[in-house]
């Protein structure tokens, strides 16, 4: 646990001292604290409200171990488990021990439902939101022509399973004095200049170049061919070098030198044998070869790992007999293109939220209303807003009396005339959308009108925006690959997720898609869901617990849903030209602050 530890140290942009790990090693198994991930997040939060954002020391940690660690343990003790509290003596959220927000463990909800709260039937109790109410007494702006809001109202047992707060913070990043400092709201009135960087031929996804749905299959053959060659190579490279790689034959062609060779290097790409996720026993490799050539795969000689459909791999092992590949070792890292320095000459703020923005029992917009409203007081230099907006499988979607266009139209004018001409709007788009194309990736959106600061943005997007390199997609890409990825002591699960995006070299790596529904041309993906470079900051929004994370030097943030059972969240973040302090080089950590808010 001590590499894990050092690694998430390493992550928030910290380097412990070999005292230090010694002493975060006692106190969480003293405490029984298993997971590095929570103790570091424990440590940050602790370090936040109480000692400033200083770096961990023996002494320090002494006083963690006081203040947080032996009080949650008292308290755990503390708890007599009753017939109506059985959960009692269950964890609660590490950061709700440091007065940095109140919520419940949204996990610990996942596994805990209401009936284990009371043995008792009741009914459970609506919570009053003020700023709800008022919103629908003075008349709903984004509400579609002829629709009545009355019927579809969301329930009290939907309302109550809200957690927390309006305005919580229940995630943070970044240097402690950058977030004390900052007023979160721009200090220069300026729109920032928007550059699409995913471009074939010279031109970015729009409806005017879009040709899809007429691949041939020959053609996705060959794109699978190409992309099998250069991530093999590229693997190949990393493991063996340059020199072993050239010589190196990724899969014998006769039978006799493959007997002959007791170990094996093969590359080639992950298939599943039938239609559910990856398993140990469904898992096919398919080999470069003069003819088709699929492996079945064994792992029982594997210690670690991690594969999903589509993957390319460079796998180590030997074929006792017939089509079986033992594998004995996975390697799935390339050689990674870093992120561009970040040339930013002021500091630049952000907010991100990421559709549904209304409930999936109306049409109403509440929580857009309330991101308008926080949008009124915070003035960021840019707002970027994901898909979907109108989605084709609402439940309500057919009381429109509207045309899709006219009322995202409408919608898009409402919130132009919030945000004002001084803040950059980035719309990416969403094939779940109404009004969209259903394909992915999905052109940007069209517009009658016009706005100078409005940007109409393709799913995937690479873009630069004033020195800073900026990747987002709408699509789900992180909650398709863990539902579908066999994964052996592969370490945290987020983390691995985000680096199959990196090391495979596109937004949306899996083949076929995780969704059944979803429309993937592989034309398309060639041209423009390539991540052939690593962005400063990337965006995935996703059903999956909002986070933020740095992952080999790029700052990966899921901001959550402005939707949720719940309750919606956002992100903002800020960042400066240089670093606060000259102790360290400049980097994310000390460049970046970055929170999570509930709306």
């Amino acid at each position: 646990m001590e590499a894990e530890l050092k690694q998430q140290f390493d992550e928030m942009g910290v380097e412990p001292t070999a005292p230090v790990l010694d002493k975060c090693m006692e106190l969480a198994i003293s405490y029984n604290v298993n997971d590095a991930t929570e103790f570091v997040e424990q440590w940050m939060a602790f370090s936040l409200s109480h000692l400033q954002g200083d770096e961990p020391t023996v002494a320090n940690l002494g006083e963690f171990e006081r203040k947080v660690l032996q009080t949650r343990r008292e308290k755990g003790g503390s708890k007599k488990p009753t017939k109506s509290t059985t959960t009692s003596s269950l964890d609660t959220s590490s950061l709700a021990n440091y007065g940095l927000m109140e919520e419940d463990d949204p996990m610990l909800n996942d596994y805990v439902d209401e009936s284990t709260a009371s043995t008792l039937p009741h009914t459970p109790k609506a919570t009053k939101n003020p700023s709800r109410a008022s919103a629908l007494k003075a008349g709903v702006l984004f509400s579609p022509a002829s629709y009545s809001p009355k019927a579809t109202r969301e329930s009290p047992a939907a309302t109550s399973a809200v957690e927390g707060k309006p305005g919580d913070i229940v995630d943070s990043f970044g240097h402690p004095k950058l977030m004390a400092a900052s007023s979160w709201q721009s200090q220069v009135q300026h729109t920032v200049p928007v550059l699409q960087l995913l471009r074939h031929n010279d031109a970015p996804l729009t409806m005017s170049n879009l040709r899809y749905m007429n691949d041939l299959l020959h053609e996705r053959c060959d794109d699978l061919h190409d992309r099998l060659v250069d991530i093999g190579q590229a693997l190949v490279e990393k493991k063996l070098g340059t020199k072993g790689a050239a010589e190196c034959s990724w899969y014998p062609q006769d039978r006799h030198t493959l007997d002959a060779l007791h170990m094996l290097h093969a590359v080639g790409m992950i298939h599943s044998d039938d239609d559910g996720p990856l398993d140990a026993h469904s898992a096919l490799l398919a080999v470069l070869d003069t003819e088709e050539k699929l492996l079945a795969l064994n792992f029982s000689q594997l210690k670690s790992g991690s594969i999903f459909p589509g993957q390319v791999v460079l796998a180590k092992g030997f074929i006792p007999r017939g089509d079986t590949f033992v594998v004995e070792e996975l390697h799935t890292d390339r050689k990674l293109t870093p992120p561009p320095p970040l040339k930013v000459e002021r500091e630049l703020q952000f907010v991100v939220a990421a559709g549904p923005y209304t409930n999936s029992t109306d049409m109403c917009y509440e929580r857009l209303h309330e991101l308008l409203n926080y949008l009124r007081e915070h003035r960021p230099d840019v707002l970027l807003l994901t898909g979907p907006f109108v989605e084709a499988e609402h439940k309500a979607i057919n009381e429109l009396a509207e045309t899709f266009d006219a009322f995202f139209e409408k919608m898009i004018a409402g919130i132009m005339d919030v945000v004002g001409s001084s803040t950059s709007v980035l719309l990416i788009s969403s094939q779940k959308d109404a009004m969209a194309a259903a394909v992915y990736p999905t052109p940007a959106y069209t517009l009658r009108k016009t706005y100078p600061n409005l940007q109409l943005l393709a799913d995937p997007s690479l873009i630069d925006l004033d020195g800073i390199t900026l990747g987002v997609s709408s699509t789900d890409v992180l909650d398709h690959l863990l539902s579908h990825e066999f994964a052996a002591n592969a370490g945290e699960r987020m983390h691995r997720a985000i680096n199959h995006l990196f090391h495979q070299g596109s937004f949306y790596p899996l083949c076929p898609p995780g969704d059944e529904n979803m429309s993937y041309d592989s034309q398309l993906a060639a041209k423009f869901a390539q991540l052939k470079q690593l962005p400063n900051v990337l965006i995935l929004p996703s059903d999956q617990r909002h986070f933020i994370r740095m992952v080999s030097d790029c700052l990966v943030i899921n901001p959550g849903r402005l939707v949720d059972s719940k309750g919606g969240t956002f992100a903002r973040f800020l960042v400066t030209p240089t670093a606060p302090t000259a102790t360290k080089a400049p980097n994310m950590f000390s460049s970046v602050a970055c929170q999570i808010q509930r709306i």
